[in-house]
């Protein structure tokens, strides 16, 4: 206002045009100051106080075509800032007409359009321009003008070209402001303005300039109720068109509703069209969700079109939509949820896939969303098609494992993606096996630290993997060693061994006794393959110094039938053993000395890795294109899980220093590292050279607990029978263990007297102990003389010398004062006579029935001890003659002598194991006849399950697997046919099937399960079960003996094999023992028998040929029936032998009658109160289970030889904690019984201390 009040007018009247006519200007430099100076003062005037009046004359002036079109920038700005001014002040009204109005946007547009330039040194001027409009509004000038598309347009076009990262924020606010005017003003909005603002949210805008998109969201989200519906026409105009379109497309392809394909032929570009939109969409999700409220049904109704592409697409879309953080897309839309929740079960595999691959991430971005979705999610990992499952298995394995993850994922997901690791389908395998490694090493701390939830989800991983071996399939072992060291180990990432040696224990501990197994099995593949790799290198190192032509041919063929065996350990056994012919032929010693490196035990982690990195690069350099198939053996063979560098911590936590610590870390690992130790002192002992210094520290035997020093007893046990004489000798450690040897508890003597025979230079200190133990044992004012018996069972075989000085005086008083039942007669007979009674563990036993167990084991280590030149002919009949006295008796030394049947058990299992003992020495193998395997044979069928079970399980099996035993031990196994636990008789199955039928004396001739068909038919014929007198119901009881045999060895390759031994046998007589158990029986009678045996075989094998379809030819070979059983007929003898058959009529005739179910064995074993066979019919009576424990002639009806349910639960485990000093007297075998042990069915059997 003026100084009296009124309006402020404009006091400059500015001269801008030369003329009257205003088509020419001032000069240049005047007009620049007249412009200054208007412009000035226009800025200083209010539009609340200004005389509007004033300013007509300037309104006209400044539209004057020679000032807007000026050729100068610099005019051309200040004209514009001006006119901005006029409109400010004028406002709301407009003193220009509608033409003059679009001529002036026009012109800010342009000046607009100059922004970008921010060193123009007139960009104040066009940033004044761009403030003023914002500010004042005054672009909704524009909306009130007619046909102001144009206009309007050209300001989104022109104001997001302008736009980049580097102007200043203040600039860019202005310019949303000025758009979102735009919109707001006018009643419809261009298509061309929707085109610009969803031009920026596709990818290459938003990755040339991210400020335009930047721009573009927050535009839409402030004007998301104006935009709904155009976005919502402008996806429906394309998504219809391109529908159409590719409908169009099929209809002139010819493809007709009935004949539609999986995917859809349409137009490239449509479909093209398409993708775009959709990915709009997406980004319109991510960026202005609001803007898509009509879009997203129009979404649910592309999920049901019939065009597969576009499921895909939607499903695709969708599934992303709902994953977005922070915006729960499938509250609001309960609807579309629900449609795309359907997509699962789709018809066409590709959008089911398509459904997988973003359901299964809604765990990550949507956890609660997605606890709905687990049973689908299960459900697409069992899909019928491959494709799916891999991408279920797959997708699994990317998720980053949060804690609202792992709570999100049901257990049923994690259960059902371990049975894929077993799918029939390769690549689905190996997806899930590694889904599951990568989830086990993000879960894996929770793991360590013991959180409980985690173990219950997470904690079975590593045993689902490594049950995996039971498949036994080259492709699945690769994967599990090389995710076992990745992912579940992680050893590259673990930077110090006490680490690492944490991790392996967590690992193992968490493993079930039967995935001990698998891992330990997974460690002997190992073993086996860096035996064969060794064997490898050693003939490659020869090829290459062979000389002449010859030797270099035969070394060649052995190469090759090397690279075969080793080649089968792989999946592309081709492709492997071409590789390694080809790195035979290099020559090349740093890469030979590099594998080699790698198997070395003495080498510790680092250096495995060393020599595995420098001979690959070598390798890489000789012949890059062996490196991609030869790499996996390098990776295999190399000793990182099982390492020296990890044997000092795995023996501090399974020393008796943790087990003063019941709470602490190391504790809760005791057993397990105890586990791995023994496997290190069995496969690789060299492993524990360097450590043995820790490994001896007597202070730890010196603690008070008698566990924990027992404990750590059997580690230096382990360790001396790993490496025999390597106790380091000193002072202390001697005195210690003499101190147990004397007064020590039972495992303290036993295990302390062992380690002293293994101790250089203690011969003088083990004779001394002898003495004070033989002392000891008809000392009856000592407590407990157990102990005593225990040490001088260990002299007797490790320091028979020193032992051999008291040999008289003790085998007398343990046969005739132990054994006999002298010693404490009293406690003896509390339960003598007593029919049948449970199973009481070796733990459990009194004293005196302990001292009655070792003196059985110190005359069997006497003898075993002994060298053969030694041995006297007493010596032997004293001890073998004690042991099948006690096996023939039931563990009896006499027959009906009072011992409590408790010890009869006990005694009759641990004679059974020694008169195997024996056999495992030739010398005393030759001995053994035909009378004593027929009385191990029923040890197999005795009425005690622990019994039968342990002396199968634990002695006979794993001998024979081994090799320790002569095969003619084999048909004993074969007992088990009757036996009432399905574990046993598996077990023997799987010992046949995978061990044995692979064990033949020279190749090409048959195996030694083959050969010894004869031997079985011998045993039965021998068996107290035949009744003579009763022919069909004992051929019944017998049948199913010879049905388990075949069942577990015949095959359509060997059936003629089998026919002609069976056959063969009428050629021979029975040979007459000289020791019979029957010798009231004529040895016609046992002839009489095979040959009905014989017939019986036959029709057995002709019936299961038939039931097989398998032919049965003639056997072109010839057979020869072992000596030791079979005297051979002659010509004169063989013409008498009746032609009538001997198999009788009736049986066969009641046979054929009878179901397939019931021909096939499964009745039960009964004895009859005449002891003969009550026939197949009484054996389906309940609980009538009868394996005869062996009493002279006659065998008593046994009441169940089914243990009960507790025990049953605590058989295995009993088994080696009864059995655990057994392990010193036998030369140990772990692989054997571990191999034993592989049964797919031996769930039952836990395992057990074994020391």
């Amino acid at each position: 206002m003026t100084e009296d009040g009124g309006p402020h007018q404009l006091s400059y009247e500015p001269k801008l045009f030369a003329n009257a006519t205003q088509k020419k200007v001032i000069p240049i430099s005047e007009l620049y100051k007249q412009l200054k100076k208007l412009s000035k003062e226009l800025n200083a005037l209010e539009q609340e106080t200004v005389d509007t009046q004033s300013l007509d004359s300037v309104t006209k002036q400044l539209l004057a075509p020679s000032l807007l079109r000026h050729k100068e920038p610099g005019v051309v700005a200040y004209v514009v800032c001006c006119v901005a001014d006029i409109l400010r002040l004028y406002a709301p009204e407009a003193p220009y007409s509608d033409d003059e109005i679009k001529a002036i946007f026009n012109v800010f547009i342009d000046q607009l359009q100059l922004l970008g330039d921010v060193n123009n040194q007139f960009f104040p001027l066009r940033e004044y321009l761009l403030t003023s409009l914002a500010t004042v509004r005054t672009p909704a000038l524009v909306a009130m003008l007619p046909n102001s598309e144009n206009i309007i347009s050209r300001f989104f076009t022109v104001l997001f070209g302008v736009v980049s990262p580097s102007q200043p924020h203040n600039i860019q606010m202005q310019i949303l402001d000025i758009l979102q005017q735009l919109l707001e003003e006018p009643k419809s909005v261009p298509q061309d303005v929707i085109d610009v603002i969803l031009l920026q949210f596709t990818k290459k805008r938003q990755q040339d300039n991210p400020a335009t998109h930047q721009l573009a969201s927050d535009l839409a989200n402030a004007t998301a109720d104006i935009l709904q519906k155009y976005i919502y026409q402008y996806f429906n105009d394309v998504i219809v068109s391109a529908a159409q379109q590719r409908a169009s497309q099929r209809q002139q392809e010819g493809e007709s509703h009935g004949q539609r394909r999986d995917r859809g032929s349409g137009s490239a570009d449509s479909m093209e069209d398409l993708r775009s939109a959709h990915y709009l969409i997406l980004e319109l999700n991510k960026s202005a969700p609001g803007t898509l409220l009509n879009v997203v049904p129009q979404l649910e109704e592309e999920l049901g079109v019939d065009d597969v592409e576009i499921r895909v697409l939607a499903t695709g879309v969708l599934g992303q939509m709902f994953a977005e953080k922070g915006y729960t897309l499938a509250k609001r839309y309960e609807s579309t949820w629900k449609t795309w929740k359907g997509r699962r079960a789709d018809t066409s595999p590709v959008v089911r896939i398509q459904w997988v691959e973003h359901a299964i991430p809604l765990y990550q971005h949507q956890p609660q969303l997605a606890r709905e979705l687990n049973d689908y999610v299960v459900e697409k990992l069992c899909d019928v098609d491959d494709k799916v499952r891999q991408t279920a298995c797959h997708s699994l394995g990317l998720l980053e494992m949060t804690s609202p993850v792992q709570a999100a994922i049901g257990d049923n997901v994690v259960g059902s993606l371990g049975e894929r690791c077993k799918d029939r389908k390769a690549p689905v395998r190996s997806e899930a096996i590694v889904a599951l490694a990568t989830i086990y090493s993000q879960v894996y701390d929770e793991l360590e630290q013991g959180v409980a939830v985690a173990k219950v989800k997470w904690g079975g991983i590593p045993s689902t993997i490594f049950m995996l071996r039971y498949i036994d399939d080259p492709d699945i072992d690769s994967k599990v060693e090389s995710i076992l060291s990745g992912a579940i180990l992680n050893f590259a990432k673990i930077k110090d061994d006490r680490s690492r040696c944490q991790r392996l224990l967590v690992v193992f501990d968490s493993l079930t006794p039967k995935a001990r197994s698998g891992f330990f099995s997974y460690m002997r593949r190992q073993q086996d393959i860096i035996r064969l790799t060794n064997l490898f290198l050693t003939l490659c190192e020869k090829q290459g110094a062979s000389q002449s032509a010859d030797s270099a041919g035969a070394m060649d063929q052995q190469l090759r039938l090397v690279a075969v065996k080793i080649a089968a350990c792989f999946p592309e056994k081709a492709k492997v053993e071409s590789a390694l012919v080809q790195l035979a032929n290099l020559h090349d010693e740093e890469v030979y000395k590099g594998l080699r490196e790698t198997m070395d035990p003495k080498n510790d982690i680092k250096t495995v890795r060393k020599y595995q990195k420098s001979s690959l690069k070598r390798l890489s350099t000789l012949a890059p294109s062996l490196l991609d198939t030869t790499a996996p053996l390098w990776k295999c063979v190399g000793l990182t899980t099982i390492n020296r560098a990890l044997v000092p911590f795995l023996i501090e936590h399974a020393s008796s220093r943790a087990s003063k610590q019941p709470t602490s870390a190391a504790s809760r690992f005791n057993a397990a590292a105890d586990a791995l130790l023994t496997y290190v002192t069995n496969v690789y002992p060299e492993m524990l050279r360097s450590s043995s210094a820790e490994l001896f520290d007597v202070s730890e035997l010196r603690v008070s607990a008698v566990h924990a020093t027992e404990e750590r007893l059997v580690l230096m046990v382990r360790f001396a029978k790993a490496i025999p004489k390597s106790v380091p000798r000193n002072a202390d450690l001697e005195s210690q263990l003499a101190a147990f040897v004397r007064s020590g508890s039972m495992r303290q003597a036993k295990y302390a007297a062992y380690l002293l025979t293994q101790m250089e230079g203690a011969d003088v200190l083990c004779a001394a102990l002898t003495g004070d133990v033989v002392d000891n044992l008809d000392n009856r004012h000592l407590e407990q003389r157990s102990p005593s018996f225990a040490a001088l069972s260990r002299f007797a075989l490790y320091a028979p010398t020193e032992f051999s000085t008291y040999a008289d005086r003790v085998s007398q008083l343990l046969v005739q004062n132990v054994l006999a039942g002298s010693l404490d007669d009293v406690a003896q007979m509390d339960d003598a006579g007593n029919g049948s009674v449970d199973w009481v563990s070796r733990a459990d036993l009194e004293d005196a029935s302990l001292a009655k167990i070792y003196a059985v084991k110190i005359l069997t280590n006497w003898l075993v001890g002994l060298e053969r030149q030694a041995l006297t002919r007493d010596n032997v009949q004293l001890v073998l003659g004690t042991l099948r006295q006690l096996v023939r008796n039931g563990g009896e030394i006499k027959p009906g002598a009072a011992t409590r049947a408790t010890d009869c058990q006990h005694l009759l299992l641990t004679a059974a194991s020694c008169m195997l003992k024996l056999a495992s020495v030739s010398h005393f193998e030759k001995i053994l006849n035909a009378a004593d395997m027929q009385s191990l044979a029923l040890v197999v069928q005795n009425p005690c399950f622990e019994v039968r079970s342990a002396f199968l399980l634990d002695k006979l099996l794993p001998a024979l697997v081994a090799q320790r035993v002569h095969v003619r031990y084999i048909p004993v196994i074969f007992l088990v046919a009757y036996e009432p636990e399905a574990a046993l008789r598996d077990n023997v199955k799987h010992a046949v099937e995978q061990r044995l039928s692979q064990v033949r004396p020279t190749p090409g001739s048959p195996s030694v399960v083959e050969d010894s068909f004869c031997r079985l038919l011998y045993i039965l014929a021998h068996h107290p079960d035949w009744d003579d007198s009763q022919s069909v119901p004992t051929l019944e009881l017998f049948a199913p003996y010879i049905e388990f045999y075949i069942s577990c060895v015949c095959m359509a390759q060997n059936v003629s094999l089998l026919f002609c031994y069976a056959g063969e046998l009428k050629a021979y007589r029975n040979r007459a023992a000289a020791d019979g158990v029957s010798k009231d029986i004529p040895n016609d009678v046992f002839t009489h028998r095979l040959y009905i045996l014989s017939e019986l075989a036959q029709y057995l094998l002709r019936e299961k040929s038939m039931s097989s379809n398998w032919p049965v030819n003639v056997y072109p070979g010839k057979l020869a029936l072992p000596a030791d059983i079979f005297e051979p007929l002659s010509d004169a003898d063989k013409a008498a032998v009746p032609r009538r058959p001997f198999l009788d009529a009736d049986f066969v005739a009641r046979r054929a009658k009878a179901p397939t179910a019931t021909r096939l064995g499964t009745g039960k074993r009964i004895r009859s109160k005449s002891g003969a066979a009550a026939g197949a019919q009484a054996g389906a009576q309940a609980g009538a289970v009868a394996l005869g424990s062996p009493k002279s002639g006659k065998r008593k009806k046994a009441a169940a030889g089914k243990p009960s349910a507790k025990a049953k639960g605590k058989a295995r485990a009993t088994h080696s904690n009864d059995m655990d000093d057994d392990s010193d007297d036998m030369a140990d075998d772990d692989e054997a019984a571990e191999d034993v042990e592989m049964s797919s069915v031996a769930e039952t059997s836990d395992e057990g201390d074994s020391d």
